[in-house]
């Protein structure tokens, strides 16, 4: 008979996911610094991603693990891509609540959607629950326009079936209305990465300038 050949991938062991890790977080929540350390360490690990074209397409706590000593890991490629400018991406990527506003409108999309996630995770990690909790594409949509108010006609995209006048105008609101805890520079920092239009939307590279994460917390050497 033909040998067959097995190809075993063996991980290491990561006892918890971020979602536990803040759920197991006493009240009120991470300290700053603790947040500004995983975020460092989360936007360095999808730099390295994306400088190498894959795009992640699933990020979400449960797919963040969180080593007992606070290091970050990403974990769940089952949907990355390596991403070309050439390439058919599917439009079902990403779960719901960190879903990029491209992908709810099946527009185009690239790197850029996992900086969408990203924002959506800085967010919880203040609030300790999800930002936008939305139960389809649409309604998703709505809850997102009610804080970053309705795009302007010209960062509508053109290859989408939903039209901008499918939803109610509305101003952006204050951060501090959906993440109080959360100061000005933080604020700053989350609005360019929840910005609509996904070429303007800041990437992890210069996520990682951001004068926010420039003071080093406790956590880093």
């Amino acid at each position: 008979t033909a040998r067959e050949t097995k190809v075993t991938l063996v991980f290491e062991h990561v006892d918890q996911d971020l979602k536990t890790y803040l759920d197991k977080a006493p009240a009120p929540g991470l300290p700053l610094d603790t947040i500004k350390d995983l975020m460092r360490q989360f936007l360095r690990g999808l730099d390295f991603l994306h400088s190498n074209c894959i795009v992640h397409r699933d990020l979400k706590p449960e797919n963040i693990l969180v080593t007992s000593n606070g290091q970050v890991k990403l974990a769940d490629f089952g949907l990355a891509r390596i991403y070309s400018c050439q390439m058919a991406l599917t439009p079902v990527v990403v779960t719901l609540w960190y879903r990029a506003p491209e992908v709810l409108l099946q527009s185009t999309y690239a790197t850029p959607v996992d900086m969408w996630s990203v924002g959506c995770i800085f967010a919880e990690m203040f609030r300790r629950k999800p930002l936008f909790c939305g139960n389809s594409e649409a309604d998703q949509l709505g809850k997102i326009f009610d804080m970053i108010g309705l795009p302007v006609e010209d960062d509508w995209p053109l290859d989408v079936a939903l039209p901008r006048c499918a939803f109610t105008a509305r101003p952006p609101q204050p951060v501090e209305g959906f993440v109080p805890e959360m100061e000005p520079l933080g604020a700053q920092l989350l609005l360019e990465m929840l910005t609509f239009n996904p070429y303007k939307r800041i990437s992890a590279y210069n996520a990682l300038q951001h004068l926010y994460l420039q003071d080093r917390g406790a956590g880093e050497g």
